[in-house]
């Protein structure tokens, strides 16, 4: 078919074919959700602002307001910034993470790695503290000492030790004139002359003393500006942090306040700008010295922990630790600069409700479930949207920390807190509850009577509310839709129930913690009001125990076929009888074997699973302390595999995964983030008349793929040409089915129109859509 033909039929085309709306995902494709309301580093790039945020970075364009977000899945090479710096003369922002990891990112767009400092931090042994630059190198500071690298040919030139006796010195910062290059460390202020033939000798390089009015005691801070140095020292017992100016070969000092600690000093065009911080955590100020030399500074307006500043187009752009990224117009207006997103990155558990809106727990645990007083609180995220619900926006939340849980009945939030009880959000009004101890039957932990413990929470089909109370008498309640508890006793003490998961059967699925640990399964038998029938049963490890892996339990999942799927500390287990699991005969899991790389194993096996979620294609996202897989329905057959080595995953150690499955976005929850991963398996539909097609038309040197999307459950599908000619059959996973753009033998498939057909099971079959495809 010419192209000019396929112009003619394209209007009918997209007249008869649904086309998905452009803010469709992309298959395959992933989302990075981190917070902007912490600001670690700010840099002044003429026309935009630079802001690290910790787990991610953005710009700010200063006259459109137009952000841009650079973070794992835009091409950084990792997560956590530690600190950052900005060349103007060469257009080129360097980015140091915890690991020390090191990026390089030029005009705004071209990424490049530098991961020398990454791999020699496999030790422990290197942090880098500090970027500075001079005439196109830029030196990094660091535990070790200071690295050169030339920013042309983006490689490390030279590291420099320069303790004393050419032992390893932690250097806080550095900065270079032209004539000297200056070394704020933990032994002194120290110099050495920037046309020394070996600065990597040790001996090159001297520490500033009395004799030029200054002591031999840690410095954190330095900088060269207008023929001057600036120096802050660290406060030691009684001395407080002070700035200090070296001029005429001798040091003054020229400021210092009383309890405040410098914490930077940045040149951003003509001026040396610094900010401090008041101990009590009361008071920040902002700093400055102009090009004439005088110093002044005062209180920071509407935040107290700035992290840096400067003055550009008549506004005051300043960074906050605490409240992110604030511009003010110095006449009283300030305007918070947050871009959306979670309040923290803290994810402990996720929950889809049937509507498509994201429910994150910000709280947790420590390895031991100890308490971690988090106070991030809980985030919804649907339609591109968060919204945050915490102390701050909610002041009955004060002291309801680590959210640990959370379910969705009606216009009800519900989520449970492992220090004060259950938190009620009304998702109508805003109004939040919270019941405790003190009006609702939510018992006391006996091992900590200062903590009302809701350990985890679930809705069933009933509207009921289900809690795991930790640390009470009878640690199962229950809320009903008429807003009266009833409370359940077990025949066996547990400290606390991890998560509950019910099944088609109405039997609960509760992994506990108890000495000898294992997992609970619990009915009450139909009767809700009669707990006499009530019966619990406790599952490990061993033929006639339950035939777990493990006896730590973490996860469990039901799939589409009503198996329990357990994740444990060794694998997982499956449970294919899972109605008789309550019988006197009862039922053992069974571990399933599978082949990889030649030898045979049990699925899993030498992994601790955190996480299982089913999607609509019955298969299982499997989470674990290394990562997450995709595996087959009957899990013997590895799909996908994703770590922080080859995703956007900010951490290898998974908390939670939950699946949307109206549209197959896969939500993974780590210790590090939260991203999601646009998967291919869709739910059930309303209406699957028509099938919904992605991209369409499909342009000219796109190869990716084409998500028919709308179909019945598991449909059979064909496509063919306009002459009825089979190009591609398959079958749907869930309700979408993905096809390459190729035929059988892989070449691709011509510019022309291709019909779409789809029967189920029982062979009807009609067609649901068209493609275009231009080549």
């Amino acid at each position: 078919m010419t192209l000019y033909r396929i112009a003619a039929v394209m209007g009918a085309l997209l007249c008869s074919a649904l086309v998905l709306p452009a803010q469709e995902r992309t298959l395959g494709t992933w989302k990075v959700f981190n917070p902007n309301r912490s600001t670690i580093a700010l840099c002044d790039a003429g026309d935009k602002v630079y802001n690290a945020s910790g787990k991610g970075l953005f710009s700010y364009e200063k006259s459109s307001g137009g952000i841009q977000f650079y973070d794992k899945n835009t091409g950084l090479s990792d997560v956590n910034i530690r600190t950052m710096g900005y060349d103007p003369d060469t257009k080129t922002l360097v980015i140091a993470y915890n690991n020390s990891n090191l990026d390089i990112v030029e005009n705004g767009t071209d990424i490049y790695n530098i991961s020398d400092f990454k791999l020699e931090n496999a030790s422990g042994s290197v942090t880098i503290n500090h970027i500075a630059f001079y005439n196109g190198r830029c030196y990094v500071s660091s535990t070790i000492g200071i690295s050169e690298i030339n920013l042309a040919r983006k490689e490390i030139m030279n590291t420099y030790i320069i303790g004393n006796g050419g032992a390893q010195v932690n250097v806080y910062a550095s900065s270079a004139d032209g004539n000297q290059i200056y070394a704020a460390t933990a032994q002194g202020l120290k110099y050495a002359s920037l046309n020394s033939t070996n600065l990597q000798n040790f001996n090159a390089w001297q520490t500033f003393d009395t004799a030029q009015g200054l002591r031999k005691i840690p410095f954190s801070q330095v900088a060269a500006y207008n023929g001057k140095v600036y120096a802050a020292s660290i406060g030691v017992g009684y001395r407080p942090d002070t700035l200090f100016q070296y001029s005429n070969n001798m040091w003054q000092p020229l400021y210092f306040s009383a309890n405040d600690s410098v914490i930077n000093l940045n040149v951003w065009g003509n001026t040396l700008y610094f900010c401090t911080w008041n101990n009590d955590s009361t008071t920040g100020k902002n700093g400055q010295i102009n090009s004439s030399g005088v110093l002044s500074a005062q209180t920071a307006v509407g935040h107290v922990r700035p992290t840096g500043w400067f003055f550009s187009d008549g506004h005051s752009w300043e960074g906050d630790f605490w409240g992110g990224l604030l511009r003010n117009n110095q006449q009283g207006y300030i305007e918070n600069i947050i871009p959306d997103g979670p309040f923290t990155a803290d994810a402990f558990s996720l929950n889809v409700t049937a509507d498509g809106e994201l429910i994150v727990c910000g709280g947790g645990v420590d390895g031991s479930w100890g308490s971690l007083y988090n106070n991030s609180g809980f985030y919804k995220y649907k339609n591109d949207t968060w919204s945050n619900i915490n102390q701050y926006t909610q002041p009955n939340l004060t002291g309801v920390q680590d959210l640990l849980s959370s379910a969705t009945i009606g216009d009800k939030t519900y989520v449970g807190s492992f220090r004060k009880g259950l938190a009620v959000h009304d998702n109508t009004n805003g109004q939040l509850t919270v019941f405790d101890r003190i009006n609702s039957p939510i018992e006391p932990n006996l091992g900590d009577v200062s903590r009302d413990a809701v350990s985890a929470v679930q809705a069933d089909k009933n509207g009921i509310l289900w809690l795991g109370n930790a640390g009470a008498t009878k640690p199962i309640k229950a809320l009903k839709p008429d807003n009266t508890w009833l409370e359940f006793s077990l025949p066996f003490n547990i400290a606390l129930i991890k998560k509950i998961v019910i099944d088609r059967n109405n039997q609960f699925w509760m992994p506990v913690r108890r000495s000898g640990e294992g997992l609970m399964v619990w009915s009450y038998k139909g009767t809700l009001e009669n707990t006499s029938d009530d019966f619990a049963r406790i599952l490990t490890s061993g033929d006639g125990m339950g035939g777990l892996p493990d006896a730590i339990c973490y996860c469990v999942a039901e799939d589409k076929e009503g198996n329990i799927w357990v994740g444990t500390n060794s694998g997982i287990g499956v449970f294919y009888c899972p109605g008789s699991v309550l019988t006197s005969n009862g039922c053992d899991a069974d571990q399933i074997k599978v082949e990889r790389d030649g030898y045979i194993g049990y699925l899993f096996g030498t992994e601790s699973v955190r996480a299982i979620a089913v999607d609509a294609a019955n298969r299982k996202w499997i989470g674990t302390t290394n990562g997450v897989w995709l595996i087959s329905a009957d899990g013997k057959d590895e799909l996908l595999k994703f770590n922080t080595d080859n995703s956007p995953l900010p951490d290898n150690q998974i908390t939670d995964i939950a699946i949307d499955d109206k549209t197959g976005e896969v939500f993974i929850a780590t210790l590090g983030g939260l991203v999601s991963y646009q998967g291919d398996a869709m739910g059930l539909c309303s209406d699957c008349d028509g099938a919904l097609v992605y991209p369409n038309p499909v342009k000219p040197g796109y190869d990716g793929p084409i998500a028919i999307k709308g179909l019945v459950e598991d449909a059979y599908v064909k496509i063919t040409d306009i002459t009825g000619t089979l190009v591609f059959q398959g079958k749907a996973n869930g309700t979408q089915m993905i096809w390459n753009g190729r035929g059988y033998k892989g070449e691709r498939a011509k510019s022309g129109v291709y019909l779409v057909f789809s029967s189920t099971d029982l062979g009807k079959e009609k067609q649901v859509a068209k493609i275009l495809i231009a080549n």
